[in-house]
C-alpha cells in the first residue's frame, strides 16, 4: 500500500511539472505576441512621423512656452494631457513624473478649463508651474478627446509616438517606439512577421549535411 502510495504522489508530481511546463511556454508564446509598441493611438492629430505642431502656450506661472519644434540635441518632449477631475490622471501622474527624470524627458503638462484647479493639482504632485501649460489650443492642434493622454516629440520636432496612456508600460512603449522606429502596433508585428519569414527562408536554403 506504501509502494502504492508514493507512486501516485511521483506521478502526482510529475504531471504537475509538465502542466507547469506547459503553462511557462503559454506564457512565452503570449509575451511575445504582445507588442510593446502603440500606447492606444487614437488615430486622429498628428501622426508619427509627421511634424508637431508648434505653439506658444501660456502656463500657470503665467509665462509663455513653447510646444513642438525642434529641441537641444538628444532631447525628447513628452506632452501629458491631464485633468483635475480625471482619477486616472492624477494617479498617473506622480509615475509620468518618475518617468520622465528616469528617461531625461522634458515633460509638459497640458490641461485646459479652471486655472485654480490646476494650479491645486500641480501643488498638490510638486508639478513646477511654468511646466504647466493650461488652454485649449495644445489639445486642439493634438485632437486630444480623451485623458489621460500623451505626445512624445523627437529633437527634430517630430511626434514619435501619441495615444491615451493609463499606466507606465503605455509610457515606456513610446520611447520604445522611439528606439526601434516602429511606431504602431501594426508596424511591429509586421516587423516580426517579415524577420520570421526571412528566418524561415534562410532555414530553406541552407545546405543539408548528412
Amino acid at each position: 500500500m506504501v509502494v502504492v502510495s508514493q507512486g501516485l504522489l511521483w506521478l502526482i508530481v510529475l504531471l504537475q511539472a509538465v502542466a507547469l511546463l506547459a503553462l511557462a511556454r503559454q506564457v512565452g508564446v503570449l509575451h511575445e505576441r504582445i507588442a510593446p509598441v502603440g500606447a492606444l493611438a487614437m488615430g486622429r492629430g498628428p501622426q508619427p512621423g509627421e511634424a508637431a505642431p508648434k505653439i506658444e502656450a501660456r502656463t500657470l506661472a503665467n509665462t509663455v512656452l513653447h510646444v513642438g519644434g525642434k529641441l537641444s540635441a538628444g532631447t525628447l518632449q513628452l506632452l501629458f494631457f491631464v485633468a483635475p477631475t480625471c482619477p486616472v490622471c492624477k494617479n498617473l501622474l506622480p509615475t509620468a513624473k518618475t518617468f520622465a527624470e528616469t528617461e531625461a524627458l522634458d515633460l509638459i503638462l497640458v490641461g485646459d478649463g479652471d486655472m485654480a484647479e490646476h494650479r491645486n493639482m500641480a501643488t498638490r504632485f510638486g508639478v513646477d508651474l511654468s511646466r504647466f501649460v493650461i488652454g485649449s489650443e495644445v489639445g486642439r492642434a493634438f485632437h486630444v478627446g480623451k485623458l489621460p493622454y500623451a505626445v512624445l516629440i523627437s529633437e527634430l520636432g517630430v511626434v514619435v509616438a501619441q495615444g491615451l496612456v493609463n499606466n507606465r508600460e503605455h509610457l515606456e512603449s513610446m520611447i520604445v517606439a522611439h528606439e526601434t522606429g516602429l511606431h504602431s502596433v501594426q508596424e511591429y508585428l509586421e516587423h516580426r512577421r517579415t524577420l520570421r519569414e526571412a528566418d524561415s527562408g534562410r532555414d530553406r536554403q541552407e545546405p543539408k549535411h548528412f
